[in-house]
């Protein structure tokens, strides 16, 4: 079974949804830790940031501590409507994704981000199980093998940022657990919010499963 771990960001880029389609179980990481300057709470769109607003100054606490201000609904359908009001499919998906906003629920920003993710996944039309794990105990390499055997995993697809973080020692660390380590080959097209794609392309999965 091929897993994909991410955490749980703010309508993210459509790397995050290629991982998500094309893998069997989605692992979201909702105990890793916040990063203040990290798309957790900001995304851009039509290439200005769109950020939420917290409450408190967070620092080095996990994802699934940290508040959302109330209103956060509001705020977020504002902003897309100001950048997306002339777009090409505003009348028809673009108010059909402001009413899943609208009536999504939610006070922590993991609660939050995931409501906004289950509501683009279906409007995607994407069916891979969205899962979360007890926290783990490891960190970097270990901390992904731990959560993809919490969920039966057989293979770990990671995006092309991860050559960054883990080594080069990384697939001989995946292979000694049973693990097979898969890079993903998602071509992006723009590094805006999935709702460029949702508002701009006739056929927005083509853009999210675009590939080298």
């Amino acid at each position: 079974m091929k897993v994909a771990i991410h955490q749980p960001d703010l309508l993210p880029y459509s790397g995050f949804w290629f991982k998500m389609a094309t893998s069997d179980a989605f692992v979201l990481a909702v105990h890793d830790q916040f990063q203040k300057h990290g798309y957790q709470r900001r995304v851009k769109m039509r290439d200005t940031w769109v950020s939420h607003q917290l409450v408190g100054k967070p620092s080095l606490v996990p994802i699934n501590t940290i508040d959302v201000q109330p209103g956060w609904q509001a705020r977020l359908v504002d902003a897309i409507r100001g950048r997306y009001t002339g777009a090409r499919h505003f009348r028809t998906r673009g108010a059909d994704l402001l009413a899943r906003i609208q009536a999504a629920d939610g006070s922590r920003l993991d609660e939050v981000n995931i409501a906004l993710i289950e509501a683009v996944r279906d409007l995607l039309g994407i069916t891979t199980p969205l899962l979360t794990t007890a926290p783990p105990t490891h960190t970097n390499v270990d901390r992904l093998i731990e959560q993809v055997r919490a969920v039966g995993g057989t293979a770990y697809l990671s995006g092309t940022g991860g050559t960054a973080y883990m080594g080069e020692d990384a697939p001989d660390r995946f292979a000694a657990a049973g693990i097979e380590l898969l890079w993903s080959d998602h071509a992006m097209s723009t590094g805006d919010s999935i709702v460029t794609l949702l508002m701009d392309e006739d056929e927005p999965m083509e853009g999210v499963l675009r590939h080298h």
